[in-house]
Order: C-alpha cells, then sequence, then structure tokens
C-alpha cells in the first residue's frame, strides 16, 4: 500500500430514523370531550362514521363512548350506564346520549321503566362499545344485566344491543338467555356475555366474549347481524364448552375477542383467558357453517405467571402480506424495568414443528405501566402501505400512547410517536385506558386516533396530519468541479485545501445535500413551504461529545453542525446546498468513519386550541414531513493502508517483564524488595505481524499505590496517565506491518500501601484496525517484601536516686515536690532500613504501683504529663496513649493537662487501648498496712553483700500498665523518641524499704506492628529493651557502726579475765565451794517438821524417794 492517504467516501445509508415525539398525530389541538363526573365516560371508545349517498354530508364522524357508571335515560333506573355520541366541534360537552333501554316501541322514542324481572342498576352499559367502521352497525353491552327468574333467583347473563349505523335500535343480543341455572355459576347463571366483543368487518356477525359460564372457564359466541332476513345465518356459534371447553375453570375465556383472516382461509376468532394455565392464553376458533360448535385451530401461551396473556387483543396487517396479524396483550407482565408486553404474531403456525418460525415480536412497557391494557388497528397512517397500530399504558405517568408503523418486515419495535398525557393541552389521567383507530375522522386522508381516560371522564381525538413526501440526496465533486451521486476522489490529508477552498491550510473536501418535496393533493392548502436543514457531525447520536471536523469557513467557533432556511412553492420543489467540511488538526482516529445526520423540517406556526364553539383548526395546514426520509444518515469513510478489502486486520503481539529478580518458589512471578529499588520499570515490547493498525495503543493497567512516574523516550511512542491506574501509550497511527516498538513504563513505589503484599500488572494493545487473534492480556505480579530492621533502647540519664525523710500520706501530697525526685525516661526507636515503616507502636509496660496482696498497691513512679514523641531533630510530632486518670492523678500543682489523643494522632490502636483500660482500674487507693516486696541478698563481684528490692511488671513484683506510643512513617535510617517525665513515690521507699540497699526499677518496652502492616525483619530481638535505675535510703536515715579499736578489744577481754578472778576467790573464801555430809537424823527431823507443817508433805515424800 502507498503511504497514508484520506480518501472520504461518503456512503448513503438506505437506513431511516424515526422521530419519536413528532410524526403525524398532531397533539397540539386535540379534540376533547367531557362527560359527567364519576361516570366512566371514556371507559370503552369507539369511531363511527355514518354513510348516506343520498344526504350531505355524505359522511358523518361521531365519537362514541361508554360510560358505564352514568344515568341512562330510561326511567326507574340508577347509574345503569349509557352510550354517548360527541360530534367533531371545539365544544367539550356537546355530546348526546344514545338511547338504547327503555324504548317503548322500535319507532318511538318513549322511554318506559324496566321490566320488573330486570334489574337494570350497576348493569354497566357502555363497558363494551364498538362499530363495524363506515356505514356499519354499532354495538354496546352491559355485562352486568341481572334478569330475576324468581324470588330468589337473580343471574347475571349479561346483554348487548345491535344499532344500526344511525344509532337506532336494531336488536338485542342475549346469548345465554333460555339457558340452564339450575347450578348457577358452573352453567350460565353468571355469563357476563359482553365483556368484550367485536363486529366482523362485513358486518354480518357479532362476536361477544362471554367469560362466565361452566364456574368461569368462558366461552365466545357468534351470532348474526345481518340485515338480510333471507339469507340470515340463524346459528348461534360458541366455543366448546363444559368438558370439552380448551381450558380449565377460572379461565376467563372470552375477556378479550378479535376476528382476522389469519390463516388465509377466511376469518377465525381469537379468544383470550388471561387467566389459564397461570400465564394466560389465547384460543383461536374456526366456524364452519351450520355446526354450532366451533373448532379449535390453535392454542397461544404465555411466557410468564401472572402476566394474564390474552387480557387484550386487536388484528391489523403489519407487514402487509394481506393476512391478519393478531397483537396479543399481557399488561401485568413484569420485569426489571418493565411492566406489560405486547405480542405481534405476524405468522400463526397450526404445526408445533414450525413453532420456530411463529415466534412473536415482543414489546415492552415501562414498569407498572400495563402496557398492553388497550390496543386498537389504526390501519395505516403513514400512507406507506402496511398498518399500524396503537398501544396503551394507562399508568405510565398521568396516561401515554405508542405508536408503533408496520413495515415490510414486520412491527418496527421502536415506536414512532409517544405521546404523554402531560404534554397535552389538558392533562387527563388513566389516558390510554381505551383506544379506538382506523377511521378518517375529519376526512383529510388519513385514519385518526380515540383515546379515553375515564378517571377524569375525558376523551381525546387526534387528527391525523398530511404527510409531504421528501426525497434527499448527496452528491460529491469530480476533478470537473462537477457535483453528482457517484464517489468521490481520494484526498490526500497531507495535501491542504480542496475544491472549494483550496487555500485552507488544512485536509478540507465537500459535498452537496439535494431534498425534492412530492406534495398531496390537497397542496393548495399548504401554500408556500417553509424547509429546514440541519446537519451534524458525529454528536447527534450521543456516544461522541466532539466531533472530529468543522462546517464553513469559521475557523474561530469551528461549528459542528449547520442549519439553512429554504422556501419551496409549487414551482419550486428542489432544493441544494453545499458544505464545506475540515479536519481538525492533529487528528488521531482516521479509521472509524465520520457520521453525519442529516434532518429536514417543516418551519410553520404553532397551532393554537380553539375557543369553545371555535371551528376546529384546519389540520391540512400543519403537514409534516415523511420522517423516514426526511432524516438520513450518511458517514465519510477514511480509505486505509490496508488490504483490498479495505478492512484493516492486524496482528499485534506484545512480550512485558519487569525490572525485578524472578522470586525462586514461582518463576512466574517477581519479588520487590522496598527500599533497594528505587524504581519499577515495566519493559514492554510490541510487533504487528499483520496489516497497519491504526490508533495503536498500549495499556498497563496498575496498582492505585503505584506513582507514575514517566517512560523512556522514544520517538515511536508517547505515554500518558490514562485514570488513576492505568497509563495508555499511542505506539502508532498507523502502526505498520512488521514494525516493532519498545516502551519502558516507571513507577516509584515508594507510597505502596501497608495492606498490599503484592502488585499485579495487566499489559494489554488494542486498535481501531480488526485484530485477527485477538488482543490477550498479559498479567504481571510482583510479590512484595518490606524490610525494615527497627530496633528500640531506652535509658534513665540519672541512674541513680536517693529516699528518705519524712512520710507523707496521699492527702499530705500537694505539689510534685512532696512526690519525690523527678526521673526521666528516654526511648529511642531506630529504623535501620531498607525500607519505612508506617505505622507501629511502642508499648511500655509502665510501673506506676508496688505489687502487693491487695487490688491496689503503694504508689511507685507517678506520671507528671503525657508522655511526649519527638523527631530526630526534637521537634515534637505526637503523644503516647495513656489510661485515662493516670497523668497525674491527684491534680497536683504544676501539672500539664491531658489531651485528647484523638485529635492529634491519625489512629487509636483500640485492641491495646482496650488492653491496658482492663489491666487497671483506678480507685482511690487505701493506705492501709501492705505486705512489701521480698529483699533479696546480692553479691557483687568484690564479694560484698546488699539487700536489694526489684520491681519489675515481667516478674509481678510491681503493678503497671501500658503506654503505647504511635510511630508514624518513620523513614529508613531515622529515629523518633519517646520521653517519659515522672516521680519517684519517695514516701512508699522510706516507709517500707528504709534498711534496703537499694531498690531497682525496672521498666519494658516493645515494638508492636498492627496487623496490616507487614514489615520482615532479620533480627527481632533488638524490638524489646529493659530500662532500670535505682534508688538508695538517704544516709542521714541509715548510719554505718564505726569500727571497734583493737586496744579496746584488749583491755575488756583482760578486764573481764580479771574480773571472772576475783569474784571467784571471793566465793571460796566464804565456802561456797565446800560440801557438808548429810544428817542421819534428817528423817526423823523431817517427820516431825511434816507433822507440824501437813503442807509440806509431798515435798517431804519427793525426798524420801530421791535417798
Amino acid at each position: 500500500m502507498t503511504s497514508t492517504r484520506l480518501v472520504v467516501l461518503l456512503v448513503l445509508l438506505l437506513q431511516s430514523t424515526a422521530l419519536l415525539l413528532a410524526f403525524n398525530l398532531e397533539t397540539r389541538i386535540p379534540i376533547i370531550k367531557r362527560g359527567s363526573q364519576g361516570s366512566y365516560f371514556g371507559f370503552s371508545v369507539a369511531e363511527h362514521q355514518e354513510h348516506h349517498e343520498d344526504r350531505s354530508p355524505k359522511y358523518l364522524s361521531r365519537m362514541l363512548i361508554g360510560a358505564p357508571l352514568d344515568q341512562n335515560r330510561q326511567p326507574g333506573t340508577n347509574r345503569s350506564g349509557a352510550l354517548w355520541q360527541c360530534p367533531m366541534t371545539s365544544d367539550p360537552e356537546d355530546c348526546e346520549q344514545v338511547i338504547t333501554d327503555g324504548r317503548k316501541s322500535t319507532d318511538s322514542d318513549e322511554l318506559v321503566p324496566p321490566m320488573d324481572k330486570e334489574l337494570k342498576d350497576g348493569q354497566w352499559l357502555g363497558v363494551t362499545v364498538r362499530s363495524a367502521g363506515v356505514g356499519g352497525k354499532v354495538m354496546v353491552c352491559a355485562h352486568r344485566h341481572v334478569e330475576r327468574f324468581n324470588k330468589d333467583s337473580l343471574w347475571g347473563q349479561g346483554q348487548c344491543y345491535i344499532l344500526t349505523q344511525d344509532l337506532q335500535f336494531h336488536e338485542l343480543k342475549k346469548p345465554c338467555s333460555g339457558k340452564p341455572t339450575i347450578r348457577a355459576h358452573e352453567q350460565f347463571g353468571y355469563c357476563q356475555a359482553g365483556t368484550s366483543g367485536v363486529l366482523t368487518p362485513s358486518d354480518d356477525y357479532a362476536v361477544i366474549g362471554t367469560p362466565g359460564p361452566h364456574t368461569w372457564r368462558g366461552t365466545l359466541y357468534v351470532m348474526t347481524v345481518s340485515d338480510d332476513f333471507i339469507k340470515k345465518d340463524t346459528v348461534i356459534y360458541s366455543s366448546p364448552m363444559q368438558e370439552e371447553s380448551p381450558v380449565s375453570k377460572y379461565s376467563y375465556l372470552g375477556m378479550s375477542v378479535a376476528v382476522g383472516n389469519f390463516f388465509g382461509s377466511g376469518l377465525a376468532y381469537a379468544a383470550g383467558a388471561p387467566r389459564s394455565n397461570g400465564t394466560g392464553q389465547v384460543i383461536l376458533f374456526t366456524r364452519h357453517h351450520q355446526k354450532p360448535i366451533m373448532e379449535v385451530t390453535l392454542t397461544l401461551n404465555g411466557e410468564q405467571f401472572g402476566s394474564s396473556f390474552g387480557y387484550e387483543m386487536t388484528s391489523a396487517d403489519v407487514n402487509g402480506d394481506k393476512l391478519s396479524d393478531l397483537i396479543v396483550a399481557a399488561p401485568f407482565y413484569y420485569g426489571k424495568k418493565e411492566g406489560g408486553a405486547v405480542y405481534v404474531y405476524t405468522r400463526l403456525c397450526k404445526n408445533s414443528r414450525e413453532s420456530d418460525k411463529c415466534k412473536p415480536t415482543k414489546l415492552v412497557g415501562r414498569e407498572e405501566s400495563r402496557f398492553g391494557f388497550a390496543l386498537t388497528n389504526l390501519k395505516d397512517i403513514n400512507n406507506d402501505g402496511y398498518e399500524d397500530i396503537a398501544v396503551g399504558a394507562p399508568y405510565e405517568g398521568m396516561g401515554t400512547v405508542y405508536i408503533y408503523l408496520g413495515s415490510k418486515n414486520g412491527l418496527i419495535t421502536t415506536p414512532s410517536q409517544v405521546i404523554h398525557s402531560e404534554n397535552l393541552p389538558e392533562r387527563l389521567k388513566t389516558f390510554g385506558y381505551s383506544l379506538s383507530g382506523g377511521l378518517d375522522m375529519d376526512h383529510n386522508g388519513y385514519p385518526d386516533l380515540l383515546v379515553g381516560a375515564y378517571e377524569n371522564d375525558a376523551v381525546a381525538l387526534f387528527r391525523t396530519r398530511q404527510i409531504i413526501d421528501i426525497v434527499t440526496t448527496v452528491k460529491f465533486p469530480h476533478k470537473d468541479g462537477v457535483y453528482s451521486p457517484d464517489k468521490m476522489e481520494p484526498i490526500d490529508p497531507n495535501k491542504v485545501g480542496c475544491l472549494e477552498d483550496p487555500t485552507s491550510e488544512l485536509a478540507c473536501f465537500s459535498f452537496e445535500t439535494c431534498c425534492e418535496t412530492r406534495k398531496p393533493s390537497k397542496q393548495e392548502k399548504f401554500g408556500r413551504l417553509k424547509l429546514m436543514s440541519y446537519i451534524e457531525a458525529e454528536t447527534y447520536a450521543g456516544t461522541k461529545k466532539f466531533s472530529r471536523v468543522w462546517f464553513g469557513r469559521d475557523a474561530t467557533n469551528r461549528p459542528h453542525y449547520v442549519r439553512r432556511v429554504a422556501s419551496l412553492d409549487a414551482a419550486k420543489t428542489m432544493y441544494c446546498q453545499k458544505e464545506i467540511v475540515y479536519l481538525k488538526e492533529n487528528t488521531r482516529d482516521i479509521q472509524s468513519p465520520i457520521k453525519f445526520r442529516l434532518n429536514y423540517t417543516l418551519i410553520q406556526d404553532e397551532p393554537v386550541m380553539p375557543a369553545r364553539g371555535d371551528p376546529l383548526p384546519d389540520i391540512d395546514r400543519y403537514p409534516i414531513l415523511n420522517q423516514q426520509h426526511a432524516a438520513r444518515i450518511f458517514e465519510a469513510n477514511f480509505q486505509k493502508d490496508c488490504g483490498n478489502n479495505d478492512i484493516c486486520e492486524s496482528d499485534l503481539q506484545l512480550v512485558a517483564a519487569l525490572n525485578l529478580p524472578h522470586s525462586s518458589k514461582n518463576r512466574s512471578e517477581y519479588d520487590l524488595l522496598l527500599g533497594e529499588s528505587e524504581e519499577l520499570v515495566v519493559d514492554v515490547n510490541v510487533t504487528n505481524w499483520g496489516e497497519s493498525a491504526y490508533e495503536a495503543q498500549l495499556f498497563v493497567q496498575h496498582s492505585a499505590s503505584l506513582s507514575y512516574i514517566g517512560f523512556k523516550q522514544n520517538d515511536s511512542a508517547i505515554c500518558n496517565l490514562h485514570n488513576a491506574t492505568c497509563i495508555s501509550c499511542i505506539i502508532g497511527n498507523p502502526f505498520k506491518k512488521n514494525k516493532s516498538v519498545n516502551v519502558q513504563v516507571r513507577f516509584d513505589p515508594k507510597y505502596i500501601e501497608d495492606g498490599e503484599n503484592k502488585l499485579k500488572f495487566d499489559v494489554f494493545v488494542n486498535s481501531t484496525s480488526k485484530e485477527v487473534k485477538g488482543n490477550e492480556t498479559m498479567k504481571l505480579a510482583a510479590k512484595v517484601f518490606k524490610r525494615a530492621e527497627v530496633q528500640l533502647v531506652g535509658k534513665v540519664p540519672q541512674p541513680i536516686f536517693r529516699y528518705g525523710g519524712p512520710i507523707l500520706g496521699e492527702s499530705a501530697v500537694k505539689n510534685f515536690n512532696d512526690v519525690g525526685p523527678r526521673v526521666v525516661y528516654l526511648w529511642t526507636v531506630f529504623n535501620d532500613g531498607p525500607w519505612k515503616v508506617n505505622s507501629m507502636n511502642v508499648v511500655i509496660s509502665w510501673p506506676f504501683e508496688v505489687a502487693n496482696d491487695k487490688p491496689h498497691g503503694k504508689w511507685l513512679l507517678y506520671l507528671e504529663d503525657t508522655p511526649v514523641i519527638q523527631d530526630q531533630n526534637n521537634v515534637r510530632i505526637g503523644e503516647c496513649q495513656v489510661p485515662a486518670g493516670q497523668v497525674n492523678h491527684l491534680n497536683l500543682q504544676g501539672s500539664v493537662g491531658t489531651d485528647d489523643l484523638d485529635t492529634l494522632l491519625p489512629g487509636k490502636p483500640s485492641a491495646l487501648l482496650d488492653q491496658m483500660t482492663n489491666e487497671t482500674n483506678f480507685v482511690r487507693r487505701k493506705r492501709d498496712t501492705e505486705k512489701v516486696v521480698t529483699t533479696k541478698i546480692v553479691v557483687d563481684e568484690d564479694g560484698r553483700r546488699s539487700h536489694v528490692v526489684t520491681m519489675n511488671c515481667r516478674t509481678g513484683t510491681a503493678k503497671c500498665f501500658n503506654i503505647i506510643c504511635p510511630i508514624v512513617n518513620l523513614q529508613k535510617k531515622e529515629e523518633n523518641k519517646i520521653i517519659i517525665r515522672a516521680r519517684l513515690w519517695n514516701s512508699t521507699l522510706a516507709e517500707d524499704y528504709p534498711k534496703v540497699d537499694s531498690v531497682k526499677v525496672i521498666s519494658n518496652g516493645k515494638i508492636v506492628f498492627p496487623e496490616k502492616v507487614s514489615i520482615q525483619q532479620n533480627n527481632e530481638t533488638d524490638d524489646k529493651f529493659d530500662v532500670e535505675f535505682a534508688a538508695h535510703p538517704d544516709s542521714s536515715d541509715k548510719q554505718e557502726a564505726e569500727p571497734v579499736p583493737i586496744w579496746i578489744i584488749v583491755v575488756a577481754v583482760v578486764a573481764g579475765l580479771l574480773l571472772l578472778i576475783l569474784i571467784t576467790l571471793i566465793l571460796w573464801k566464804v565456802g561456797f565451794f565446800k560440801r557438808r555430809r548429810p544428817d542421819h537424823t534428817l528423817s526423823g527431823n523431817l517427820q516431825k517438821h511434816r507433822e507440824d507443817n501437813p503442807e509440806n508433805e509431798a515435798l517431804v515424800k519427793h525426798s524420801t524417794n530421791i535417798h
């Protein structure tokens, strides 16, 4: 292929676009008629037209309105219902009630009360109103008409009046009259004949839906209404009943009826049974002459339980094949944001083997709208040869009616027009509850639509506007400057200028749009037509916000649309206009076509609703262009560097890798050690092995925590942020065959979140060309390792303290100096890297009380203020978290109050706070005599013995709580300091430990990482540290013994020996050491002495025993 060249090929698309809000039903000047309040005027409607060759006018149009709760003119009745006829006038209250009930005779208008056996109150006359069309008969029914057969028997069998074309009584149809009622509803006691009905097009038969017989199985009756008394068919035809019925009990067969030549063999009769089979069914019957029971031809099933398939029906030839098509509604169908469905059967198959060919076209309405509650055949409202239909959705807003057009391929599923009650001159509630169409009520050659709104007791007739056919063409310039519908010469985008603007500095092209109008026969009413053309490039469909081209020579505003106005009359019916289109600079998309939408509309005055009694506005003064041809889409295609089929079939292949070592455990993954790699690079190589790829782009999707740095400079690639997690790189436009490109996309990993343990990348390429093998996504993954060696150390700068002096009770302590000496702790946490630590906690076990055998001990270390955290520059960056009430618990003078930690810190380690709060229960301490910590004898290296008391949280010799110090965003090679200021409680040590040599106080600290932080360390032993200090009794309280001189010891020993000798000599001198012989008369003396002293008897006995 040659170098890239732009060839603009303007292709007219034959596809047409229908406008939804402005086709040919005129909604600005409807004819509105009203009935009495609460009468349900508009519950049923019918367009009707009298035809009399001997009268003027020959055709007289009437709107027939059923009001089933209205007061009838028959005397002796109350709210029995009425039929009204309304003329084609601007007066909303000029309708007249048609005489139906109580005529004394057929040729008299004198009315009489009902017979004694009749009960007409609440009979709902007007529930069904039907017309056979121009010059045809009229049927109006009262399905709740009751007759009394005896005192205890009232049977609601229903009845229908058949009227002549000029609304005179013709005959009364009571299909259930005379049939057995002994078993009441199990037979014909509650027929409710006339619930639905239709008159055949030939005006020979009335089809009456009767859903009540045989426990509401239901049936339909076909009865003659012919005027030919000689050839009149006297047989009453019906569907099979009782056990032969095609439906079960409570199916309501006959709730709706329709007639049509569905199979090409004459009329067939369709009856809806909306409760049959749970989903609803439609049964089609064929009538054979003189055979009362009709034959079941086909059964159609609903698709959803409770959808009431068959609730309403009509027939129309929507595809122009001369056969009737059956349209069935299921107004209670439901789906996601759907309410109501309509099924269009353009072909009905009697054989189940052909069922796939007979699937209906399905239309659905909006949620809870009851779409399909009313249906009507509009005939051909746009003169294209296909019949059209209207669908009512009375509960969409205040009511909505949809118009659908027929076509060669069946019903077009996009509505050609949507009429909302809210947009009418008068808003009508339940608008669309009843519909009637197919008659040209205003004689302009187009059928009109009559819509009922019973809740407002009103109807509205919408007249159809005449259509002006329009033919549009687009012509293209040739080298000789002549425009024709042929293809344009290719244009080189590198060559500026074009035929209509050769001096332009931009690539441009031109085309000519033409239209030709073909007016209807009544063109004299139109006068001079003003036609506006509007061309919009690309943005019309809402799929693009900006267009790649602009119109005209206005380089400042650069409009992407152009609007022109032309006048046409009988002599001039053709209009053409040339347009120049400029291609914007740096347009990347040179493969997808540039689409244009051309639309022609008529400029005309707005019609005004007439005042009451004024003539109706002439509808023919408001024609409309045929929207199927007035709106057209065409496109400009770029000639591309591709194959002969003008389709670029590219084959983009990519290879991607990360600049990281492969994982030892999984070779398909990589290892990222944070802190060692300054940046992460995705290295991608793309090769095109196929035809040129237009707008070829490379995409790298990445984790949100990665920060995009840039890409390695490459002449053929440009990378930018596509969104927060995607990088897009333009690698060529076009990216030609056999071309390769290498792109290195760089990321900064320093902001990776703590909880992210794996990085994932999706790398893929695409283009606007057709990819022959499909674009696969290459997935890369890197396992994240966060290694940071953290160390905790601590000290007390003044490690030795003294205690002693007077002992004060807690109540006597008024200031910090009364407590004791200040103790300052300095903890340091250091990060040796290589990665930062976003979050960790230093947890310090603080010995605030001496351990004892009671819930609370005596004070040991009393916190002055909240511990603070400083960075390595001694700048305060935060505070530690201390259990409530432990900072300056006694509110001593000079105290620093506690701050609200929640306002100072980014987060609260709630689990740790709960733990430390549970460990400490703050109540007022009692100063009773308590058990003290045991003293231990310690021998030092010199052999000296000393008495030492140790108070340690870990060994249980002190009562402690946790101080939690959150360390945030500690970078590598940085440190944070924790400073704790406290007072050593002097009285506790002076009272309990006055004679020991020293008291050691030990505080324990450790580093704790939150669960979401995954930090790896080679050495975790330095995550813990103990800080201790010693306190000694004051020397004034404990006096050391002076050494005794040797000479005193010698003198004392000698003096003692001399004293002992002296005492011994004295005793010897007095005879202390001499022993005397016992007296042989001792026993006799003793006997005598005992007699004189009896109390000494025991002593004497004892003495005798000794001897």
